[in-house]
């Protein structure tokens, strides 16, 4: 499965390159091409980035004391591609930060997400996306001190949709992910083991600009 993250990771960042070969070959596509008399408003790439407020599920959360809401950041890239005029393909990369706050202390999480996401232009300037995501954990910290990741789970997926608006090049959105996987693989006396059974959500907000 990293395997498999990492080829998407590839294919990411070469789509990238290509849609900025286009953009100096043709112009800024600015979202408003048009084609053969049909607004183009679902091509392009650009840059994002917000704030991102953690949730946790799973049995495991009943053994987390005084286990907190937690807010972050999220930034990133897209690159979104039309498969026709309501209709397109947006893969992206982004650098997240997640937390889990309890009574033990503060644990920060680093990742690399790459969601690959249907569009769909419900308006011009109104859309829905969903789609499968994977990550990898760069780093873990507890305390602000950085801590050996054996035992976590760092290959991660789920699923993530939202609703997000355009607006000229700016985009403001929302979108919620749920992770399937695991946070933890500890053994059964490692004091940590509550992480086994709990799976990562959180709720996005991000203002992004597209070329």
């Amino acid at each position: 499965m990293k395997k498999i993250c990492l080829l998407l990771i590839s294919v990411f960042f070469f789509d990238v390159a290509q849609a900025q070969e286009r953009v100096l070959n043709r112009g800024i596509i600015n979202h408003n091409e048009e084609t053969g008399g049909d607004a183009r408003t679902n091509s392009g790439f650009g840059v994002k980035g917000g704030v991102l407020f953690s949730a946790l599920q799973g049995d495991g959360k009943d053994a987390l004391d005084n286990l907190k809401s937690s807010q972050n950041w999220h930034a990133g890239f897209y690159s979104q591609f039309s498969v026709g005029r309501v209709f397109s393909i947006q893969p992206e990369a982004l650098y997240t930060r997640r937390n889990v706050e309890d009574v033990a202390g503060d644990r920060q999480f680093d990742y690399i997400d790459v969601p690959v996401l249907a569009v769909l232009n419900l308006t011009e300037n109104i859309s829905i996306h969903a789609g499968p995501q994977v990550g990898i954990m760069l780093t873990a910290k507890e305390d602000d001190r950085e801590i050996d990741k054996e035992g976590l789970n760092t290959f991660d997926y789920g699923a993530a949709a939202g609703l997000e608006a355009r607006l000229s090049i700016f985009r403001l959105g929302g979108r919620y992910y749920r992770s399937f996987a695991d946070l933890g693989k500890f053994d059964a006396a490692n004091a940590n083991r509550a992480l086994n059974d709990i799976k990562a959500g959180n709720f996005q907000v991000y203002l992004g600009v597209g070329f």
